[in-house]
C-alpha cells in the first residue's frame, strides 16, 4: 500500500502533468503536449474525434494551434480542483474541468465549460496520459427536463 508521502509525491507528479499540458496549450507547443501522452495513448474530443496514439494527437493539436480558431487560446482550468483517485500504484482516474478562451475573448466563457476523464499510468519516465476524454457542460434540454419531470412521478 502506498504511504501517504508517495501519494502525495505521485498528486503533484500528476498536477505537474496538467500544469504542463495547459503550458503547451497557452504556447501552442504541439509536441509538448504531446510529450505528457503515452504512445499509445486514446484521447476523445468533445466532438467525439477519437485520436488514437502520440503522434496522431500532436499533428492534430499542431493543426488546432495554427488553426484560425484556436491559435492564442488559453486552457483555464475549471474553478473546482481536480479529483484524484489512485487505481492502483501505477493508475489513476481524474476528473477535471475548464473551458477554452479563444484570443478574441476578454476572459474565459463560463458557457463552454467542459468536463474531463484522464487515466493516467506511472511509466519509467514518469506519469503519462494514457487516455482522455472531453465532453461541454450542457444544461438539459426542454425534452431533458420533461422526461425527467416524468419519471419523477
Amino acid at each position: 500500500m502506498k504511504t501517504d508521502v508517495i501519494l502525495d509525491q505521485d498528486e503533484v507528479a500528476i498536477q505537474q502533468i496538467f500544469s504542463q499540458l495547459a503550458t503547451a496549450w497557452n504556447t501552442g507547443d504541439a509536441v509538448a503536449f504531446g510529450q505528457c501522452l503515452t504512445k499509445d495513448c486514446d484521447y476523445v474530443t468533445f466532438t467525439g474525434q477519437h485520436i488514437k496514439g502520440r503522434q496522431e494527437n500532436q499533428q492534430i493539436h499542431h493543426d488546432l494551434f495554427n488553426s484560425w480558431a484556436l491559435k492564442g487560446s488559453i486552457l483555464h482550468a475549471g474553478s473546482e480542483p481536480p479529483t484524484i483517485a489512485f487505481l492502483s500504484d501505477a493508475i489513476a482516474l481524474i476528473h477535471s474541468t475548464g473551458t477554452i478562451q479563444l484570443r478574441f475573448q476578454k476572459k474565459p466563457p463560463i458557457d463552454r465549460l467542459s468536463i474531463q476523464t484522464t487515466v493516467l499510468i506511472k511509466t519509467g519516465d514518469g506519469w503519462k496520459v494514457r487516455a482522455f476524454h472531453n465532453c461541454r457542460v450542457q444544461k438539459p434540454g426542454l425534452f431533458q427536463r420533461l422526461l425527467m419531470a416524468f419519471k419523477s412521478k
